[in-house]
């Protein structure tokens, strides 16, 4: 009776330890496995829109500072782990000649996100619901909008150069879309 149960008990945990350490498991609920690299939209994922050129990478404060100099210290200040930056082109019409830039930053736990999200404001902002635990559509600059949002260990901007209806709602794709991937 006494092996009986110690083999049960024994196939509970060896089914718990299978589960436990699987990849689906591991993606969705340990977002160290996430870099942000792997939350970079590859070419066409979003319909129409393409990687312009290699994406930058930021491991260290050094590489950080030489992709966006004198912006890392907010970052660098709470938690900074990695970073990853790329741009895209279309041709879609309506946006033709628009580019939207991708910067995603693991701050290493979800309170430093919020603090560089919180630190980050222009003030001329508006809140979206549309992606992460909190985001805005910044609307300071003259000829683009910026989407920022954060998202367990992420702090996540989105560009795009050009200021029309159009062009938001590509932006907001992109953060969306990104969003996703963290879940």
């Amino acid at each position: 009776m006494l092996n009986k149960s110690l083999t049960i008990i024994y196939c509970v945990i060896a089914v718990l330890m299978i589960y436990g350490c699987s990849d689906e498991n591991a993606n969705n609920n340990n977002n160290s496995i996430l870099s942000p690299i792997a939350l970079l939209p590859t070419d066409d994922e979003i319909s129409g829109w393409t990687a312009l050129g290699a994406y930058l990478e930021a491991d260290d404060y050094e590489s950080l500072y030489a992709i966006i100099d004198g912006g890392a210290q907010v970052f660098i200040d709470n938690g900074f782990v990695s970073g990853a930056f790329q741009e895209y082109i279309s041709s879609i019409s309506g946006v033709s000649g628009a580019s939207v830039t991708v910067r995603i930053y693991d701050q290493g736990s979800e309170a430093n996100a919020k603090i560089v999200y919180d630190k980050t404001s222009t003030g001329i902002t508006i809140p979206w619901s549309g992606a992460g635990k909190e985001a805005r559509i910044d609307q300071s600059a003259l000829a683009s909008y910026i989407i920022e949002f954060y998202q367990r260990n992420f702090f996540v901007q989105v560009y795009i150069q050009q200021k029309t209806d159009s062009a938001l709602n590509i932006a907001k794709l992109f953060a969306s879309h990104i969003s996703q991937k963290i879940r």
